[in-house]
């Protein structure tokens, strides 16, 4: 019998909105209100990641996603945040990668020694291929993935690691807090997830993993034709 609560599905939908405030945030907005909202989204794909991996029946073919991902955002992602193409910087898709490999190699082993030494190598790619959110996103996805179920150790793992990225502080009610800190809130919906697993839809499986360049490359046009004077 399956639990009540929010599905996979619906995790999914609020990242993908989240992010794309974000995003529009990061593009078109000044101000902190729509980053604020955004930082709702990473949390819950490193939670969604950790969920894939522990549910996947084929691992191989959940990396080829991730990497079909990964190749297809890299343009729009250096077009919307860097506004030239570069190798410097990758996208949070090759941070999800990182992480979902990570646990892979992790699943395979019991020593405890073995799963550090792979903790630290994916920290230490995600810092050397400069991902998005660096290696802070990978060591995320593995430590989700080792807590499953603990709700209450999880929400404390977010908002450390969220701390440990060092990022730019805003003023909210009086006093500066690192941006990242409101992660936190994307423990709400991930508190009313209910352990389900997702329906399997290759069509919601793949519009998942394209919406994040499709969505840049939208933003990517608007902003364009806007600094045309097009619209």
């Amino acid at each position: 019998m399956e639990k009540r609560g929010l599905s996979q599905e619906a995790l999914k939908a609020i990242a993908c909105v989240t992010m794309l405030l974000d995003h529009i945030g990061a593009i078109f907005v000044s101000g902190y209100t729509l980053r604020i909202i955004g930082r709702i989204a990473f949390p819950i794909f490193c939670f969604l990641m950790a969920e894939g991996a522990y549910y996947t029946k084929n691992p191989r073919k959940y990396a080829c996603r991730l990497v079909v991902g990964a190749l297809l955002s890299e343009i729009p992602f250096d077009l919307a945040f860097r506004r030239s193409l570069t190798v410097q910087t990758q996208s949070v898709m090759v941070t999800l990668l990182l992480g979902f490999l990570a646990i892979e190699a992790i699943q395979k082993t019991d020593s405890g020694i073995i799963k550090f030494v792979i903790t630290a190598i994916g920290f230490l790619l995600g810092w050397f291929f400069k991902t998005d959110y660096g290696g802070y996103g990978v060591l995320l996805i593995i430590l989700l993935s080792q807590t499953r179920g603990q709700w209450w150790l999880q929400t404390i793992l977010v908002a450390v690691v969220a701390w440990m990225m060092n990022s730019a502080k805003i003023p909210f009610f009086g006093i500066k807090i690192p941006i990242e800190m409101f992660a936190v809130l994307a423990m709400i919906p991930i508190g009313l997830y209910s352990g389900n697993k997702a329906s399997g839809s290759k069509v919601v499986q793949w519009a998942f993993y394209l919406f994040y360049p499709v969505h840049l490359t939208v933003l990517v046009c608007i902003r364009y034709l806007i600094e045309m004077k097009i619209i």
